[in-house]
């Protein structure tokens, strides 16, 4: 394994960015489609174990940076430990999204929901960062959530990055792409987090206007040769360009790359192309699915040694 070298300041108004950030979630991302179903997305899950050791020694043998945006929980030990840490949930008008006490008695090891070792390897690694993803998956956009409730998880997940990395997260990625809140966010530790795109079906993201329409709609926009999605800063907000789908059928993940390679041939100056995936879609199909994030990283260390991008992770961005 390559050392990587150090790293030199990143100037994001003149330089052509790639940034790259995972929605590292287990069962909390997920719990709510499920429910007390424990067998679903199972197999990803376990398959996950495996996956994440993977994924983090292709992203430093091709020495590309990455920002982790961790669910705080999968960082506890237990259940036990994770109910002293984790604030009184939010009172949902929809009762499924908030966490469900019996999810201890169904998985009483934990192993779909914890995973210290796993996020202590993330921290340990060479270039990938400890984001945050709330401490327990938080709804920010449902109706019965409220501004003390995301500041509560908030300061849980500050307090566990704290004792357990020695840290705090200066990143943030808001479950299902929910962005709210964002005066809370400011008074938190953290200082840059992921927005969505400008087109209307990409803030469709509630479970009240989340529909086949905008699901399609942002498909075909990630297929879209010709689409464009590379943007600037603003501000504390860098906005996902695209949304890896390592489950294509192969015909549709070569108009995919396809579309990622066109993307950082016009990438211009100031800009961030920003993907993001979620691990646990590695942890099914997991060498082919493998192979496919090897293909993109690939391309991106190929453009970067021509010194055409530069690879950041989302903390990079901080002045």
């Amino acid at each position: 394994m390559k050392k990587s070298p150090a790293r030199r300041s990143i100037s994001v108004a003149e330089e052509r960015l790639v940034v790259i950030s995972l929605d590292f979630e287990l069962r909390w991302g997920i719990h709510d489609i499920y429910g007390l179903d424990f067998d679903a997305y199972r197999r990803n899950l376990e398959g996950l174990r495996d996956a994440v050791p993977a994924l983090l020694r292709l992203l430093v043998d091709h020495d590309i940076r990455a920002t982790w945006a961790v669910v705080g929980a999968i960082g506890c030990r237990s259940w036990h430990d994770y109910f002293d840490r984790a604030p009184e949930p939010p009172h949902y008008e929809r009762p499924g999204l908030a966490v469900d006490p019996r999810y201890a008695d169904l998985d009483p090891d934990g192993h779909l929901h914890f995973a210290p070792e796993l996020v202590h390897a993330i921290a340990a690694a060479p270039g990938q960062l400890l984001g945050t993803h709330t401490f327990s998956h938080l709804y920010l956009r449902e109706k019965g959530i409220t501004a003390a409730d995301f500041a509560a998880d908030l300061a849980a997940t500050i307090e566990l990055h704290r004792e357990c990395y020695n840290t705090v997260p200066r990143s943030l990625v808001f479950p299902r792409n929910q962005c709210a809140f964002i005066d809370v966010v400011r008074a938190s530790t953290i200082r840059v987090w992921r927005g969505n795109q400008k087109r209307w079906y990409y803030e469709r993201e509630d479970s009240e206007h989340y529909n086949i329409v905008p699901r399609v709609l942002k498909l075909v926009d990630e297929l879209n040769p010709f689409s464009r999605r590379a943007a600037p800063l603003e501000a504390d907000m860098t906005r996902a360009s695209l949304f890896l789908r390592l489950s294509l059928p192969e015909t549709l993940w070569h108009a995919h790359l396809q579309r990622i390679r066109r993307e950082l041939r016009t990438l211009r100056p100031g800009h961030i192309f920003h993907m993001w995936f979620h691990p646990e879609n590695l942890g099914d199909h997991t060498g082919i699915r493998l192979s496919r994030v090897e293909q993109v990283l690939e391309l991106l260390a190929t453009t970067r040694d021509r010194n055409e991008i530069r690879s950041c992770a989302m903390e990079d961005l901080i002045a």
